[in-house]
């Protein structure tokens, strides 16, 4: 009797309502994207090999971006398409009415956290700014191009499929925790780490989930992650996570104690950007004319059979008496 139910409490932990259950997914889709990065790399190297090309730094990052992205999007409707019977826009890409308002608003609030901290390191006297000698449009569309590139992939990854999986298991706020924790721990392979940076990293991660958890939509956050690091790291020349463009429209010149200013790490390195991302954090977490969009409840509505009974809690998402409020 027991050797009989034990296939029946098998397939119970792998799958609820003749489907697989979300924690399995989030682990499946987390083995096709480390998969499908791998592979990409490959790719990338073999192509560069075999032309014979020695790319700059920046080239090499663009070309290695979007090779990534492509994985990554394939790996995603692969998942989305199999287990949710949905289209690949589910997971926050679709092109829905309010998409580029969502978008321009990840700019300005992504733009805003960045003035904060810069305009408090030059407070404190922890940096200053001189127009470079020779910035160009070429450069800068070429940066632009890159960091929206960068955006989509990052955003994809960290609050694309496999934190959503993480949403319908854990909860809104374990799912938070975790992307938090794991996006800070990716960046450690970055140059000039600390840990302030890696806690700042972490935490950053918070106002990007609030952002995808209020609109089910991943345009806000690639907005607020595209402005951040084309503002750092062109427009002012600051280092963005430790990378120093070759051109940007300002120099910088840093100085002052590490742990405040971020030191060669760039802004996010130090004290001064933990005070702006928490001021972020609560304003879209409280922010009443944020809300999920009538095209995106239809579109990431599951079929029954996958529908898990967690609730959100009211921080992560629009409370009962905000669905009314538009714009």
């Amino acid at each position: 009797m027991s050797e009989v139910g034990k296939p029946d409490e098998l397939m119970d932990i792998l799958f609820q309502n003749d489907c697989l259950r979300p924690i399995w997914r989030f682990f499946l889709c987390v083995v096709l994207f480390f998969g499908a990065l791998v592979i990409s790399g490959e790719i990338v190297g073999t192509f560069l090999l075999a032309l014979g090309l020695h790319p700059t730094l920046p080239v090499l990052m663009f070309w290695q971006s979007l090779m990534s992205l492509l994985a990554v999007l394939a790996a995603s409707k692969l998942m989305t398409v199999v287990f949710e019977r949905r289209p690949l826009g589910s997971v926050g890409l679709a092109f829905h009415p309010r998409w580029w308002k969502e978008l321009v608003r990840g700019l300005g609030v992504g733009a805003a956290m960045l003035s904060a901290t810069v305009v408090l390191e030059w407070i404190c006297g922890c940096a200053r700014f001189t127009p470079s000698p020779h910035p160009t449009m070429r450069a800068g569309s070429f940066c632009f191009v890159l960091f929206a590139v960068a955006a989509v992939f990052e955003e994809t990854v960290f609050r694309g499929y496999p934190f959503q999986r993480l949403i319908e298991s854990i909860t809104p706020t374990g799912a938070v925790i975790v992307d938090g924790a794991f996006f800070g721990f990716v960046h450690l392979a970055n140059p000039h780490p600390t840990w302030i940076s890696t806690l700042n990293t972490a935490l950053v991660a918070i106002p990007m989930c609030i952002a995808y958890l209020r609109t089910h939509s991943l345009w806000m956050p690639i907005g607020m992650h595209l402005i951040w690091n084309f503002l750092m790291g062109f427009i002012l020349g600051l280092p963005v996570s430790g990378i120093t463009l070759p051109a940007s429209f300002l120099t910088a010149r840093v100085q002052g104690p590490v742990w405040l200013s971020g030191g060669d790490y760039g802004p996010e390195g130090g004290l001064l950007a933990t005070v702006a991302i928490l001021l972020v954090t609560v304003y879209l977490a409280r922010a009443k004319s944020i809300y999920t969009s009538e095209e995106m409840k239809a579109l990431v509505s599951a079929p029954e059979r996958a529908r898990m009974p967690e609730t959100p809690i009211s921080i992560f998402s629009i409370p009962p008496e905000e669905t009314g409020k538009r714009d």
